[in-house]
């Protein structure tokens, strides 16, 4: 631990990251006093949690796969290095805007101030990361939009952003790192070059379908477009994950609870189970035909407690097109997903409940109707009782 101008202790790097997501107001008030110590801000704090990001990714890709489709782990260890530099310049550029853009908007410019306000807010981009290690599990990269919630909070305690400045100040930043953002993917994609894409979280939009709730003792954010991000509400289902502990289970117990058949004449033609970083998955493959539906269980393990966010958030997103839709909604505390891509002939219907997820895709015809019920089949309640306590 580091201390600041004031004699408090700062609080280490996992201290740090659950006091900016649980408590963003008072650790904003204390990370405003601290030194702006650019190598220990990324070099301590970024690069570990690119790092780790990029190291779910690589297992993502390498060993877990969807449809048993897998990137080469070379291939992959390349993709990851490329993401972490890129995370470390992403939040950089992060920082030079904000500064750039404080004059207009009655704010003090201060690069120091600046870093550390790109840094901290960036911490639950980059956790959302984490839920690329099973990509069944890429919605929950909704988490990754608190982001915009903890820099909202940070501008006029970092930048001394008058309030009547702070919205619009707020909104240009996005807009233009957005800007950036595109041009460095870019950069990213001439890096990469043949080297296979990875699997990314579905775009959330914010808008007339997420719920504004009453402020919380935490207090709420109001984002553009209208959505609201309750920090009270994420904190009790962060802490409610917690109490029901995040212990490593047996795969094997997971694989078990997989059918072996599936209604409308599909049988299991294969199944497999792993665990990583506390977290483990079954994934059974059925066929009948040319049709093919995957089945996967989740154990969520240590994610457990950041994937309580998700509900916390109560996103809803709805998504249409002439070839489907997509469809996110919060019930009960349960994140539910569903997609259906009439091209493709594809569809997938997920539940992620509290500490675990089930999810079935299905190929080659098969309907949203008989991917939901076969996740409805698998009884989530059951297994959160069985594998989550």
């Amino acid at each position: 631990m580091t201390i600041d101008p004031t004699g408090a202790a700062a609080p280490g790097l996992i201290d740090r990251i659950k006091n900016i997501l649980l408590t963003p107001q008072a650790e904003w008030d204390r990370i405003t006093g601290e030194p702006a110590d650019t190598n220990k801000l990324y070099l301590g704090y970024v690069l570990p949690l690119a790092a780790v990001a990029a190291i779910c990714g690589v297992i993502g890709l390498s060993f877990i796969g969807v449809f048993g489709f897998r990137v080469g782990l070379v291939t992959a260890l390349m993709g990851g290095v490329i993401q972490v530099v890129m995370g470390l310049v992403g939040v950089f550029a992060l920082a030079f805007i904000t500064n750039a853009l404080a004059p207009n908007f009655g704010s003090q410019q201060d690069m120091g101030q600046a870093h550390k306000l790109a840094v901290y807010s960036s911490t639950a981009a980059f956790l959302a990361g984490v839920f690329a290690l099973f990509p069944p599990l890429a919605i929950l990269g909704i988490v990754g939009l608190y982001s915009f919630a903890l820099l909202y909070i940070g501008l006029p305690r970092l930048m001394k952003t008058p309030e009547d400045k702070r919205l619009g100040y707020f909104i240009t930043i996005v807009v233009v790192a957005i800007v950036v953002g595109i041009v460095l993917n870019v950069v990213m994609m001439s890096v990469r070059g043949a080297l296979p894409g990875g699997f990314g979280a579905p775009a959330v939009t914010w808008g007339q379908n997420a719920p504004n709730r009453a402020p919380s003792q935490q207090g709420s954010v109001t984002l553009p477009g209208g959505g609201s991000i309750d920090v009270g509400e994420m904190q009790r289902q962060m802490e409610a994950a917690q109490s029901r502990g995040g212990a490593a289970i047996d795969p094997a117990a997971l694989q078990a609870r997989l059918p072996q058949a599936l209604p409308g004449g599909f049988s299991l033609a294969s199944t497999s189970s792993g665990s990583a970083m506390g977290s483990a998955q079954a994934e059974g493959e059925y066929v009948n035909g040319d049709a093919r539906i995957s089945v996967n269980v989740v154990h969520m393990g240590a994610m457990g407690a950041f994937a309580g966010m998700a509900a916390g958030m109560n996103v809803q997103q709805n998504e249409q097109n002439a070839n489907g839709y997509s469809r996110t909604q919060t019930v009960n505390g349960r994140v539910i997903t569903e997609t259906v891509d009439n091209a493709s002939r594809s569809a997938s219907y997920g539940i992620v409940g509290r500490g675990v997820a089930v999810t079935a895709e299905g190929l080659g015809g098969v309907s949203i109707e008989q991917v939901r019920a076969v996740v409805d089949g698998m009884n989530i309640e059951r297994l959160e009782r069985e594998f989550a306590g």
